[in-house]
């Protein structure tokens, strides 16, 4: 059973949790390099003292805007794994839940987010790509997938054609259809990397 959380605990969670939406909104009008922790702490209510209680930085914040990605990822990456047998449809669903984030994400988010000054896109060991990776792990075990190329490059060489139709997508002003273009594009591409007795 969980611990139950006492009020000052609750209050914490509350602040922590505004000035991270607050910095989410001036991110998302300004973009990151145009904002400073004293505009996140004003929009936040809180003093400067109190944002670096809760993030060291302001790219501490930033972190957290994927740590938030990853975590959804983890919710809803086992429901997608029920749902779909073969490894090519689960990779095809996973890259469809990618294209979903980006649109709960809000199309100025994305923009200010999908830009070659940010390197969080290039950092390993994140949630989001772990879980790819496994997936496309079991489908080499279970022979769906070629052995020539290490999961992890496979997984690497996913997400940058995904990266292009999320960018494509924030070029067109949010009116492509990111899921249709998303899944079109994973199918495409996993094709590549199927063994022939599954192509």
């Amino acid at each position: 059973m969980g611990k139950k959380l006492t009020n000052r605990s609750k209050q914490a969670l509350c602040t922590k949790k505004r000035i991270y939406q607050g910095g989410v909104k001036l991110i998302e009008k300004y973009g990151y390099e145009n904002v400073t922790v004293d505009q996140i702490a004003k929009k936040a209510g809180v003093s400067v003292g109190t944002y670096y209680h809760y993030f060291q930085s302001k790219f501490d914040l930033f972190v957290e805007i994927y740590r938030q990605g990853d975590e959804y990822f983890k919710a809803k990456v086992p429901e997608l794994l029920d749902r779909h047998e073969s490894c090519a449809s689960r990779v095809i669903a996973y890259f469809a839940l990618y294209g979903q984030l980006s649109i709960d994400d809000g199309l100025e988010m994305v923009r200010n987010l999908y830009v070659p000054t940010n390197k969080m896109f290039l950092t390993h060991g994140r949630a989001m790509q772990d879980l790819l990776t496994e997936i496309l792990r079991q489908g080499q075990v279970a022979g769906e997938i070629i052995n020539s190329e290490t999961p992890e490059k496979i997984t690497e060489q996913l997400f940058v054609a995904a990266r292009g139709v999320i960018f494509d997508w924030s070029l067109r002003d949010g009116q492509s259809d990111i899921i249709v273009d998303m899944k079109d594009m994973t199918q495409r591409l996993i094709g590549t990397y199927l063994n022939q007795a599954n192509k």
